[in-house]
């Protein structure tokens, strides 16, 4: 039999689970993984060089327009956005050479009037930025060919239509700099607000006007410029400056008035439901009580679904269907998620609705066959966005180990499979004598990163053995040996429903009975050396030594020495 030392090993290993470890702080549970997800910040596909900033990707496709559609969108932005005012400078002076990147061929060689205006523009940021240090004082040298005066009067002054609206805006940008707030207003009112709403540089300006109304201590217009920019956190800045308050709800409510589409609308709302949605078991779980803040962002989620004015009403309804939720309604918020389902939508906002379906499926649906069959339909998709959106930095993350097994989030897809099996599926499927199902389950939850990131890659923290089986002393070291197999929620599960359950589950594992069974087979760590250790040791626990000494001994040798144990 195995010494007890072997079975203290396992016991401590259950009692640690999901606690709060001194030397390495919190251990996260699954039902503290954030859900609600409406924005996406990641650059826009479509667009190559998106980059950070929305407006890049947009400012070179006009350049593209302004130019030639042959003109790939990178080597444009290599020029406005990545070359430095030194660099375009020597371009500038030395235009008859030859180069390989095609819009500075275009602007030296057939079009120098976008040269002479992207020479101006750099030298205008190269003085702001200059201008906007906190070393900056008033007599300072900065040396550069134009001063910011020169700027602003050579911009405005140029009339040539085709770049007249870029011109204005280094225009307003040199003006602003010199705290010229009012020329920046007048232009704007004269010439720049009749403009095309859907025009860049009136865009781009825009935030400019807003701020020097508020410069010049008119406030109210300020606000009303950054509502219709849809720019929150502007606005109450300047409400905050003027010494009013206006709460993120009610300033999200004048945005919809102006800006129902607006970019922030959709940071400002997850941003918002992330600070109310519970933690788990993390510490402490209060209840989510209604405040007439919740009401009122309730009643404008209905609003702005049924008003006609946003292009995303599925979003609004999703946003609503999750305040039902927190608040413990359930079915309510499966009849709001209903009409979200049915409306105009975004493919973000889809998949994140889908993510919701699955989530109160497994809160409401009885856990019949019908179900069963839905969650495995489910899982099928759930499972193939794991794999397609799977990159680097979630490989690198996973290898390294600590944040998957701590339950830290930092890979959507996966959070929310193991947010809903481990924290809504498995308790409801044990709960209704579904033990084998649930073990298989959290199995899948547990291990399915780890299938498609080479389990040999996982760093094993004990006694320096990592990442490849190699030869010390004279044993020869597991490569599917990972110490946090007997510290996840798989390990917790199948060592507290005793050994009954156990062995049932493994033979399930042997002889799968069904489609269901071979899929979550697959995506689970069903390797023979882990599971016969768990009921060898099982077993040793409760006395049953024949079946004990039976299961051990298929362990293998390599397995064993990971454990520093032996066998008497």
């Amino acid at each position: 039999m195995k010494s007890l030392r072997y079975l203290c090993i396992s016991l401590i290993l259950l009692t640690i689970t999901n606690e709060a470890v001194a030397c390495w702080g919190p251990w996260y549970t699954p039902k503290g993984y954030y859900m609600y997800r409406v924005y996406n910040n990641l650059p826009d596909p479509t667009i190559d060089i998106e980059k950070q900033n929305p407006n890049e990707g947009k400012n070179c496709e006009e350049w593209q327009k302004l130019t030639s559609e042959t003109i790939p969108l990178e080597d444009i932005y290599q020029v406005v956005y990545k070359m430095d005012l030194e660099s375009f400078e020597a371009l500038y002076d030395n235009r008859g050479d030859s180069h390989e990147n095609k819009f500075i061929e275009w602007i030296t060689q057939k079009d120098t009037a976008i040269l002479d205006f992207l020479l101006l523009a750099k030298t205008n940021e190269y003085i702001r930025i200059k201008r906007n240090s906190r070393w900056y004082y008033p007599s300072m040298k900065i040396g550069a060919r134009m001063t910011l005066e020169e700027i602003a009067d050579s911009a405005i002054s140029i009339k040539d239509s085709r770049l007249r609206d870029r011109y204005l805006l280094q225009g307003v940008r040199a003006l602003f700099s010199l705290s010229k707030y009012e020329r920046c207003i007048e232009l704007w009112e004269n010439e720049i607000s009749h403009w095309s709403d859907e025009n860049l540089m009136r865009q781009l300006i825009q935030p400019y006007i807003a701020g020097a109304e508020f410069h010049i201590k008119r406030s109210e217009k300020a606000i009303e410029y950054f509502a219709q920019l849809g720019d929150i956190q502007s606005m109450l800045f300047c409400l905050g400056r003027s010494g009013e308050k206006l709460s993120i709800i009610d300033a999200l409510e004048f945005v919809c008035e102006y800006a129902p589409n607006s970019r922030f609308i959709e940071e400002t709302l997850q941003k918002y439901i992330r600070e109310i949605e519970p933690l788990g078991e993390f510490y402490w779980e209060d209840e989510l009580e209604k405040t007439p803040e919740l009401d009122k962002l309730y009643n404008l989620c209905l609003k702005m679904a049924r008003c006609g004015k946003s292009n995303n009403p599925a979003m609004w309804y999703y946003t609503a269907a999750f305040l039902e939720d927190l608040y413990g309604n359930t079915a309510s918020a499966s009849r709001l998620l209903s009409l979200a389902e049915k409306s105009r939508s975004s493919d973000y906002i889809k998949e994140s609705i889908k993510i919701f379906r699955i989530y109160l499926d497994a809160k409401l649906l009885p856990y019949d066959s019908y179900y069963e069959n839905r969650l495995f339909g489910q899982l099928k998709w759930l499972d193939s966005k794991i794999q397609s959106n799977i990159d680097d930095k979630v490989r690198n993350e996973t290898a390294r180990g600590y944040m998957l097994f701590n339950c830290e989030s930092y890979y959507y897809w996966n959070d929310m499979m193991r947010r809903i099996l481990l924290a809504e599926v498995c308790p409801r499927m044990i709960k209704s004598g579904k033990t084998t199902r649930a073990l298989q389950l959290a199995n899948m939850a547990d291990n399915r990163l780890l299938n498609i990131v080479n389990r040999h890659e996982i760093c094993d923290w004990m006694d320096d053995k990592v990442v490849h089986s190699y030869t010390m002393s004279s044993y020869r070291y597991s490569t599917n040996f990972n110490p946090h197999d007997y510290s996840n929620s798989f390990f917790e599960m199948i060592d507290s429903l005793g050994v009954n359950e156990a062995i049932r589950y493994v033979k399930r594992v042997d002889k799968p009975q069904n489609e269901f069974d071979r899929f979550l087979n697959d995506r689970g760590y069903i390797g023979s050396d882990y599971l016969n250790d768990i009921l060898g040791t099982q077993c040793l626990r409760n006395m049953r030594y024949q079946e004990a000494l039976e299961y051990l001994g298929k362990v293998s040798d390599a397995y064993k020495t990971h454990h520093n144990v032996y066998m008497e």
